[in-house]
């Protein structure tokens, strides 16, 4: 660290704070750990503290720089460490520190890290050997080495902080704490190791600052102990002293409004508030109190609306540029048209940062300990990214042996952390009535992982509403849809919802565990309050009888516990002696458990056995599931008219029924991989059915002609059924079958059908079939053909009598060779797959308002013309007819900077695929680098790159102060950024950029997004160059200003360079097409807008000459392109 002799005059010239604290060290010793964390500790406590290689730009006088920041601190903070006193360059700063003590009174705080104060003052120890160096250097200058020594006498008289043998971690808050305290600040509690959140902090801090005069409203949503309120403390925090008042009201749900409201105007009016009545008075005051202040006021844990309204009120109360930061577990606390908002889902965080995390607080450290790391990984996989979990645990495992941790996980996995368990109740505790806690509750047990839409019609089965009820779970961050729309619960919110179940079995039991499914079906213990039941034999089996090889302790405890399990079976076995390892063999159950359970819902028994009379089923069931169900066929006499859902998947089934059953309200009968089922049921019975599945029963010879008359039958799914030779004709009459799955029914000999003429619907799909005769009326299907069908079979219908209302057609994987004109008339049609059709050659005219087309693999396919869809072509390079999609009225866009870069990427970084996106104006290329040392290969021309300013190691944001020719104006910029990404992940996130304008206040923002695609392992790198044109609306940038970059990520991605190129308004005129091609020149000189275009047609037709083009999309009236190109294969 730098610094001259103090001038006099400094003081009176830079007498205004700017800094809280100025942070000086030795940067050897301390930069990169201790003084780094107790860094971040000040910032995340929002003091502005002063770092020199934060705050110090490159170029500027460095000791004048210092010295300034001295001149505007309120606190200096002095670390010293062993080597302190062998730099002068901290010496220099120490009198100048000392120096403006004695003259202003300013705060020092000394920290004595790794030495001891005695040693400072009176320079003993390394100190006294610093000094002998340095009286040997500096012999001419004696009296600056007496300042020096007066200078650490004195600071070491100070009352400072010494470390000594404590903890780190303890030291840096102390520290932290004494700073705000100084500062006469109430600072919030933000852990030190604050792990994964400094992006979703980064986005939060520059929606504080972006300078709106409107009033606005961020709401942060997640589940309980995801870190909701941790965050906002950090952002309150790092805020407070930007706004006229301020406010952080906690536990929303504990307090009453009345004292909320008196809070809330104690902190704003900085005085003590009693008087306050009722409700509506304090809303007055409210009122009053905040159209006059710009306030930053934090509501912590709402629950509902009516909690806002009391203490915010209507959002034109608020002063302008007032911000309101809510976070909640209520995503639906705020409804789309009610108040406007920005919504930030906290999400939990990966496994890495998970590990971190659970490792600072088990171990002190970033990673486990040798001996604990798997121990440690199992952990981490439990909480699933819960961060309260991570440190509740880590904490509680903290300085503990073997034993305890192998007893803590053993409980981990059966009973919940209490304090985990304490706070994720709340969210149980709070929702309204008996109906969607024993929704949550029967999810929990028995649906988590189910298709929702089953779900619903499960639920259904026993109390209407169960869609709404869904919704609100979701609302309430309890539940989530996947992509596959399935029900999802975070692990720790399934054990929770379990666990109460396990406490309030006395009111209504229900059971999941294997062990306490078995001891019920025994027929030991009363099941008369049994609502749920469900058991895995094979899972039972398989986690009492593998043996897992880890430590012997583990094996001896795991045989103890065979043996112990073998006495328990001994009497239900049917056959010899139960052996390890003999999982083939399960225990023969008694139908009269069935006698004590007459109320239950819903039964799982997959692969249980039982013996006896099949009468006593319970006939309040909605939902049975049996897997691997053991009889040939289901018994005539079993009662099930309330039945919705009957799942019996690899069962041994030959006839399904031998009889006719009788199931009123079935929706779904699932007999998949019955692979002895011959022959389906009559269907008489089963009036209500929508979902017939009975993929891979390879033995099926025969469907019942009664199958016609299922009148609501939507999805009818026969893959596989290799034996099936004929569809019954009777299958013409489904009137509401919406999708016909006969993909693999390589023998069936012909659809010997025909359907009526009704309503269409959305799907058409044939795989391998040649249609060459006859025709339908109307096809309302989705179909899945088989690829073996023969072209020679009777098949009535043909595509030229396509149904008008048909919205997708897949005719992936056939020989056909042309579409028929007629195509262009169906004007529903959005989506058209012609994928792996390897005879395809031509395509017609296609309907105006086809969204997407996918011609992936069509080798023969030369030609493409009249395209305004997206379009998806891998796999192949023959499209001869390229340039005409660059000949779209986009391209006219291009200026001379865009086609610089796309130059520069075609002919000197040459990457394997690239994608240019145009939007609003602005254009964006991101490149895919396979090889880190190409890492800016070519990136800024010869004698150019002077022009650029890099900031590698990019950590929070990319500062600087632009220095530009005054004369010309800035007319936009190219930004380019180097980013990883984890292997394997699917990076369809967001990724955001803001560049403000510190000087001006003003800020421009854009959203990106990386490819929607999952990266491979090989892929390491990739690089983001994107040009952007200011204009309009956006903020300008002069010469002198200070400019910020920040970025927001995902947690999978890692931002590792950022730089910037400004362009100046004599360099972007838009008909200076940057080029040494002399033909292109000629063209640019002329008036002729187009031989204008012409000329970028074929500069565009040079540039991508060794690529061809897999995607492309524009809509929006051309306001939005995305081309994403490959290079030709060689």
């Amino acid at each position: 660290m730098a610094a001259g002799k103090y001038q006099e005059s400094y003081s009176s010239r830079f007498s205004n704070c700017k800094y809280q604290v100025f942070l000086s060290f030795r940067g050897p010793d301390t930069r990169k750990n201790f003084t780094d964390h107790l860094y971040k500790a000040l910032i995340q406590a929002g003091i502005h503290t002063f770092r020199d290689v934060d705050e110090i730009r490159r170029g500027e006088n460095i000791d004048f720089e210092l010295q300034k920041a001295i001149q505007q601190s309120k606190i200096s903070i002095i670390v010293f460490s062993k080597d302190y006193a062998s730099s002068r360059w901290c010496l220099d700063e120490l009198v100048m520190i000392m120096e403006r003590k004695r003259n202003d009174d300013c705060i020092v705080l000394p920290v004595f890290y790794d030495v001891d104060p005695s040693q400072v003052g009176r320079q003993t120890g390394s100190f006294a050997a610093a000094f002998m160096e340095h009286e040997k250097h500096f012999n001419e200058e004696k009296e600056r080495v007496s300042g020096w020594r007066i200078a650490l006498k004195e600071v070491a008289d100070l009352a400072g902080m010494v470390l000594g043998d404590g903890y780190e971690a303890q030291f840096v808050q102390s520290i932290v704490e004494k700073v705000s305290k100084n500062l006469d600040r109430k600072l919030f509690h933000v852990p030190l190791h604050f792990i994964g959140r400094d992006p979703l902090v980064n986005y939060i801090n520059s929606w504080l600052q972006d300078g709106s005069h409107d009033a606005a409203i961020a709401i942060l949503y997640g589940i309980g102990g995801v870190g909701k309120t941790t965050i906002a403390k950090s952002v309150f925090n790092q805020n407070i002293h930007k706004f006229e008042g301020k406010s952080f009201l906690s536990n929303f749900r504990s307090k009453d409004i009345v004292c909320l409201q008196r809070q809330l105007l104690s902190d704003i009016l900085k005085k003590t508030v009693d008087e306050i009545n009722d409700e509506d008075e304090g809303i007055l005051k409210i009122k009053d109190a905040l159209c006059c202040r710009r306030t930053l006021i934090v509501l912590d844990d709402v629950d509902n609306r009516d909690q806002f309204n009391k203490i915010i009120g209507m959002q034109n109360w608020l002063c302008k540029g007032s911000k309101i930061i809510v976070t909640t577990r209520n995503k639906g606390l705020f409804s789309a048209n009610d108040i406007e908002c920005v919504e930030c889902k906290v999400e939990p965080l990966d496994n890495e940062k998970s590990l971190e995390l659970f490792s600072w607080n088990a171990f002190g450290q970033a990673d486990p300990v040798d001996g604990f790391v798997e121990d440690s990984w199992r952990i981490v996989h439990h909480c699933n990214g819960l961060p309260l979990a991570l440190r509740v645990i880590g904490s509680s495992l903290s300085r503990k042996g073997r034993e305890i941790w192998e007893s803590a996980l053993q409980q981990m996995e059966v009973i919940p952390n209490f304090e985990v368990q304490k706070v994720l109740r709340i969210s149980y505790d709070f929702l309204d009535g008996d109906y969607p806690k024993n929704l949550f509750l029967d999810i929990a047990c028995f649906f988590n992982g189910m298709d929702v839409d089953d779900v619903v019609r499960i639920l259904d089965g026993l109390d209407k509403g169960a869609r709404f009820g869904i919704d609100n779970l979701i609302n309430r961050c309890l539940v989530e849809i996947n992509i596959d729309r399935r029900l999802w619960m975070h692990q720790l919110v399934r054990d929770i919802g379990r666990e109460i179940a396990r406490q309030e079995s006395t009111i209504c039991q229900r059971i999941w565990r294997h062990e306490d499914a078995f001891t019920v079906l025994k027929g030991t213990t009363d099941a008369e309050k049994l609502r749920g039941l469900t058991i895995d034999m094979h899972a039972l089996m398989e986690d009492n009888f593998t043996e897992v090889v880890c430590t012997d302790s583990m094996v001896r405890r795991k045989r103890r516990r065979l043996n112990i399990f073998q006495l328990w079976f001994s009497d239900f076995f049917d056959g010899g002696k139960l052996q390890t390892g003999q999982t083939s063999l399960f225990p023969i159950l008694n139908t009269d458990a069935f006698r004590k359970m007459p109320d239950v819902r819903f039964l799982q028994l997959n692969y249980t056995k039982f013996y006896g009379s099949f009468e006593h089923i319970p006939k309040n069931l909605i939902w049975l599931c049996w897997h691997g169900f053991f009889l040939r066929s289901i018994p005539n006499h079993v009662c099930l008219e309330k039945l919705v859902v009957l799942d019996l998947s690899r069962s041994c089934l030959v006839d399904a029924w031998k009889g006719k059953p009788f199931l009123p309200k079935l929706k779904i009968l699932d007999l998949r991989h019955s692979l002895n089922l011959i022959r389906t049921p009559d269907f008489l019975g089963l009036p209500a059915l929508e979902k017939l599945i009975l993929e891979d029963c390879i033995r099926l010879v025969q469907i019942h002609e009664s199958i016609g008359d299922l009148q609501r039958l939507l999805f009818l799914n026969l893959r596989n059924c290799t034996s099936l030779v004929e569809l019954p004709e009777e299958m013409g009459r489904l009137n509401s079958l919406e999708e016909l799955v006969l993909d693999g029914c390589s023998n069936l000999d012909g659809l010997n059908m025909e359907l009526e003429l009704h309503q269409g619907r959305n799907l058409l799909q044939s795989d391998g079939i040649v249609a060459s005769t006859s025709y339908i009326t109307s096809l309302p299907l989705k179909l899945f053909f088989p690829s073996r069908f023969s072209a020679r079979k009777m098949l009535r219908f043909t595509l030229f009598s396509l149904p008008r209302s048909l919205r997708r057609l897949d005719l992936s994987g056939t020989t056909i060779r042309s579409l028929p004109k007629s195509i262009k008339d169906l004007g529903l049609l959005i989506d058209l797959y012609l994928r792996n059709c390897k005879m395809l050659q031509t395509l017609p005219e296609l309907p105006s308002h086809l969204w997407s087309l996918d011609v992936s693999f069509c080798y023969s396919l030369q030609k493409l013309t009249n395209l305004n869809p997206w379009i998806k072509a891998d796999g192949y390079d023959q499209l001869v007819e390229f340039q005409d999609w660059m000949k779209q009225d986009s391209i006219q866009k291009f200026d001379s900077h865009m086609f610089r870069i796309m130059e520069m990427v075609s002919a000197q970084i040459q990457p394997s695929r690239f994608e240019i996106v145009y939007k609003d104006g602005k254009f964006k290329v991101v490149v895919f680098v396979y090889d880190e040392d190409e890492m800016l290969r070519g990136f800024c021309a010869e004698g150019e790159e002077d022009k650029w300013l890099i900031q590698n190691e990019f950590v929070d944001n990319f500062s600087f102060k632009i220095s530009s020719p005054p004369a010309h104006r800035i007319c936009g910029f190219n930004l380019f950024t180097r980013f990883s990404v984890m292997s394997g992940y699917s990076c369809s996130e967001k990724l955001g950029i803001e560049i403000r304008n510190n000087t001006s206040g003003q800020s421009l923002r854009r959203q990106a997004h990386v490819l929607d695609m999952r990266f491979e392992d090989e892929v390491r790198e990739i690089q983001s160059l994107s040009h952007w044109k200011l204009g309009g609306d956006d903020p300008t940038f002069d010469n002198g200003d200070d400019v910020i970059i920040s970025m927001v990520v995902t947690s999978a991605i890692q931002i590792r360079t950022v730089g910037v190129e400004w362009l100046h308004e004599e360099e972007g005129k838009d008909d200076d097409i940057q080029s040494k091609d002399e033909v292109i020149n000629a063209h640019n000189s002329s008036d002729d807008d187009d031989a204008a275009h012409v000329a970028k047609v074929e500069i565009a037709s040079r540039i991508f000459r060794n690529y061809y083009c897999a995607f492309r999309i524009e809509f929006y009236g051309g306001d939005f392109a995305w081309w994403f190109f490959c290079k030709e294969r060689s």
